[in-house]
């Protein structure tokens, strides 16, 4: 009787298999790598002076220039730390939830006044201050777990392919 013999060389599937498992099993570098884009993201929003969303942050009204970037410290504040379970993007800097969510600031005695340099050297006394939120970071004021805006979450999504299929390479 004759017959069709059909013979698979599997060795090199098996390979990749084998070093997506590796990879998975330490997922740090992944991780690291969706860190990057997020923190280049936000990065950028400050650069362009937007949200996460794409949306413009309100103007200044006491000086001349672009919204949180008087000084730079904010931005260069942002940084990624990943672990072999997750990625956690973050700042430092005390004063960004105030910047990311709004704020009304008073004084700490009642009756009292703020004191702070105005344009031009000039000092502005003021019963509270309202500063509006402008988000940098892809967090919402109504809680919730963080939502990334599409063009983020491909970027991430993208990492991820990168870096899997470098593994899967080796």
């Amino acid at each position: 009787m004759a017959g069709i013999k059909i013979d698979i060389d599997d060795s090199v599937g098996q390979a990749k298999l084998r070093a997506l498992e590796r990879a998975l099993a330490n997922p740090r570098p992944m991780y690291a790598a969706i860190g990057r884009v997020l923190v280049n993201r936000i990065r950028l929003c400050f650069r362009l002076g937007v949200d996460p969303w794409g949306t413009p942050w309100l103007p200044l009204k006491l000086r001349k220039g672009q919204p949180l970037r008087d000084t730079g410290r904010l931005a260069n504040s942002v940084s990624a730390q990943a672990s072999a379970d997750d990625v956690v993007v973050g700042t430092n800097v005390r004063y960004a939830a105030t910047h990311q969510f709004g704020a009304t600031i008073t004084p700490k005695k009642a009756g009292g006044r703020l004191v702070f340099k105005g344009p031009n050297g000039t000092v502005i006394f003021a019963k509270k201050v309202v500063v509006p939120a402008r988000p940098f970071m892809p967090l919402r004021s109504y809680g919730g777990p963080p939502a990334l805006p599409p063009a983020w979450s491909l970027a991430a999504s993208q990492a991820i392919k990168t870096y899997l299929q470098g593994i899967a390479k080796e």
